[in-house]
């Protein structure tokens, strides 16, 4: 929908708040369906929900390929949300069916680099084919490549690697329950929550939905010129993916020092493009979407801390919670972002200006909103970080003393030293 946004505008004939529900309704879902996902996931595994999902997709984009009026178009995003998260989690615990520790680190990066691929076939050849074949043939050939990965789930998938099968959960909903809430007490998976929040909003914004006209209309690119500065977040991504997971394995520790070197880039590449007068130079451009590009593999470390804080039988359900961060925060930003463009345009009208709906100023204002959200990700971090590391030292019997005791301590074995 990122490169399909002008033309639904057209199509469709709405202004950017409405267009935003295209793909907020998705988003929406997807996030509201995370906690139930993974606890489906917990109890009859991923293959069974891969399968489920891809069929759900490919009904959605289907329904998009048909429809006339928005409201046909958001119920089949709406699809498209409901499978999508079925899909991505499932993912990240087929991974960890199939890998341990420092491999899975790696293979989860390699999987989520991959799975950008799709970004470059929505970026260039997919938004060829819209303008060369138009709405209908497009979305109609995404909704049968989809229909074929049910196919292709059903033929190869198994859930764990041989002689380490994790026996489903049954229990009752009250179980699951209890179970999902001491997820959600673990500070440990409340900061990967915060980690998520932070690091996938800013790129899925960009990729989803605004970035393209952002682009195009907002800073008078060529198409072509969006779709390939779009298609750089896969090349980065496959880049620093392998850098990010060996980082991530070798100084576990220090994982958070990425996390925080991120955000800085996030705030300080957004501050220069909107803050320059005028249009940003494409070298900016391009650095902002580098620093985007890395943004989406680095959230993947949440999931690695999810990894190391909840066991095995309960991972698919604080996978799901995690999950929920990063597009809670991400369908919040499209939608303000839509509303202050309308606000923008309406407010230019009523001084006498006649602005586009896409104006180069009014994006300014409306890519601002990210800045809160990184400011709220970022504090409920660090404070979850605090939580997290009070509670391993508590689990692992090291007591925290006070540093004027400590330094006291220190004082007196000096002073008998002396003594004696």
């Amino acid at each position: 929908m990122g490169v399909a946004s002008l033309q639904a505008g057209e199509r469709f004939e709405v202004a950017a708040a409405a267009l935003s529900t295209l793909a907020v309704a998705q988003l929406v879902v997807y996030a509201a369906m995370q906690v139930p996902v993974g606890i489906l996931l917990d109890r009859f595994g991923a293959r069974a929900l891969l399968i489920f999902g891809a069929l759900s997709m490919s009904v959605g984009q289907f329904l998009v390929s048909i429809s006339e009026h928005l409201a046909l178009a958001v119920v089949g995003r709406m699809f498209v949300g409901l499978g999508d998260a079925f899909v991505f989690i499932s993912v990240i615990r087929l991974v960890n069916g199939w890998y341990e520790g420092a491999k899975a680190t790696r293979i989860q990066q390699l999987t989520t680099n991959v799975g950008q691929l799709g970004q470059a076939i929505s970026a260039i050849p997919f938004a060829a084919m819209l303008g060369v074949s138009g709405w209908t043939s497009s979305f109609m050939l995404l909704s049968a490549v989809t229909l074929a990965v049910v196919f292709l789930a059903l033929a190869f998938i198994v859930n764990d690697r041989p002689g380490h099968h994790v026996k489903q959960s049954s229990q009752d909903f009250k179980t699951v329950l209890k179970l999902l809430v001491q997820n959600v007490k673990h500070p440990g998976v409340r900061m990967a929550f915060w980690t998520h929040f932070t690091l996938q909003s800013a790129p899925s914004v960009f990729l989803l939905l605004w970035g393209y006209p952002f682009l195009v209309e907002g800073q008078g690119f060529t198409k072509p010129v969006a779709s390939w500065l779009l298609s750089s977040f896969v090349i980065v991504g496959f880049f620093v993916g392998p850098i990010i997971s060996w980082f991530c394995a070798k100084y576990p520790k220090r994982r958070s020092f990425l996390v925080l070197v991120t955000v800085f880039a996030l705030a300080a590449t957004w501050s220069l493009v909107i803050g320059m007068p005028g249009k940003a130079p494409l070298w900016l451009i391009a650095i902002l979407c580098i620093v985007l590009a890395t943004a989406g593999p680095m959230s993947m470390i949440a999931f690695d801390y999810t990894r190391g804080f909840a066991p095995k039988n309960r991972l698919g359900s604080a996978s799901g919670f995690v999950n929920i961060g990063g597009f809670t925060a991400t369908f919040s930003m499209m939608f303000l972002a839509g509303v202050i463009l309308d606000l923008y345009k309406a407010y230019s009208a009523s001084r006498g200006f006649s602005v586009g709906l896409y104006s180069l100023d009014g994006f300014k204002w409306a890519m601002s909103v990210q800045f809160l959200i990184l400011l709220l990700g970022t504090s409920m971090f660090m404070l979850e970080r605090s939580k997290a590391r009070a509670k391993l030292f508590l689990d692992e019997g090291i007591v925290l003393r006070p540093l004027r005791v400590v330094l006291s301590e220190r004082i007196s074995r000096k002073t008998r030293k002396i003594g004696r």
